[in-house]
């Protein structure tokens, strides 16, 4: 029989269906997660670990499985998984890419409306003056109707936000690997593949959406930062250290952009209380996903894949 061992207590209903034929081993609070020593203990004769973003599943911890056969991490990143060592250990890595896909691509337009129209700021003023000002020509916000959206990474999420922004009447331009295909650019109004940099001085919206990894970390940087539109505004909702967070307090602060939005912090779950306080940004504590009736599906997803590969066949969510 094989053991299975998920880093947090979630309700058993979520999962029981895939491990009824396995031992299964959870913290014994709900909704809590192992500590450190309590995992190194309990994975020592797991075949399979399950876990989330907010559980670090480094080298150490995969050292203590002497069977680990699976890893799986609850979301489409996997940056808390040293997936790389994993794989050197011929340990498989699985992850649930397409059921955060609508849930990221959604919160990612809902943070840019929120920032280029202003909904925070003016939810935040008529609450403290409890008066309906308006300007005659207010200079701070943006219409995104006619705009362009440059989007650095079109993988799965990054193009479900480009169609959404298409649907609001947004140009698209984006940088990614390669290409995508003509027909896909099509059904964008005609998307335009373009280099980073060239993205980056082209677009009104500035969206990022590629994976935390060593050659990304710090990607949008001060000099990236400077190739925008000084009325351009950037939104974060992929990890954190892909843009270095002192260079964009500074971007802010002296006006090189316009605005940002981040759903991630380079230092989680610390926030810099510089950056919170200004006026033209808007923050959201890394929930693009934090819905019950997401994280149910990627759980489903994740374990779904698990049975796959138990079963001798390659699922679409192996990473390694």
């Amino acid at each position: 029989m094989k053991k299975i061992v998920l880093s947090h207590n979630i309700p058993k209903e979520y999962y029981e269906e895939y491990v009824t034929d396995m031992q299964v081993a959870v913290p014994k609070e709900p909704l809590t997660a192992w500590t450190k020593e309590e995992a190194k203990e309990v994975i020592k004769d797991a075949d399979i670990f399950i876990c989330y973003h907010d559980f670090k599943m480094d080298q150490e911890l995969i050292d203590s499985a002497e069977n680990l056969e699976i890893v799986g991490n609850v979301g489409s990143g996997y940056d808390n998984v040293d997936w790389r060592y994993a794989k050197e250990k011929g340990i498989h890595v699985l992850n649930a890419p397409r059921s955060v896909m609508e849930a990221t691509s959604e919160m990612t337009v809902a943070l840019m409306m929120s920032v280029c129209r202003g909904v925070v700021q003016y939810d935040r003023e008529l609450k403290r003056d409890l008066v309906m000002k308006r300007q005659l020509f207010f200079y701070r916000d943006m219409v995104l109707y006619g705009k362009t959206l440059g989007v650095i990474g079109m993988g799965r999420i990054g193009h479900m936000v480009a169609r959404k922004a298409h649907g609001l009447g947004m140009k698209i331009i984006y940088s990614n690997q390669g290409a995508i295909p003509k027909e896909a650019e099509e059904e964008l109004g005609g998307a335009q593949y373009m280099t980073a940099e060239e993205v980056l001085k082209n677009a009104d919206v500035v969206t990022i959406h590629i994976p935390l990894m060593e050659e990304t970390k710090h990607f949008i940087n001060a000099e990236k930062l400077a190739l925008m539109k000084k009325d351009a505004y950037l939104i974060n909702a992929s990890r954190g250290p892909i843009v270095e967070e002192a260079a964009l307090l500074d971007a802010l602060k002296n006006h090189v952009i316009k605005g940002a939005a981040l759903d991630v912090q380079e230092f989680e779950p610390n926030v810099n209380p510089e950056l919170a306080a200004l006026d033209n940004i808007v923050m959201t504590p890394h929930c693009c996903t934090n819905v019950a009736e997401v994280r149910v599906e990627m759980i489903h997803e994740l374990l779904q894949g698990v049975r796959t590969l138990l079963g001798g066949e390659k699922p679409y969510n192996l990473v390694c």
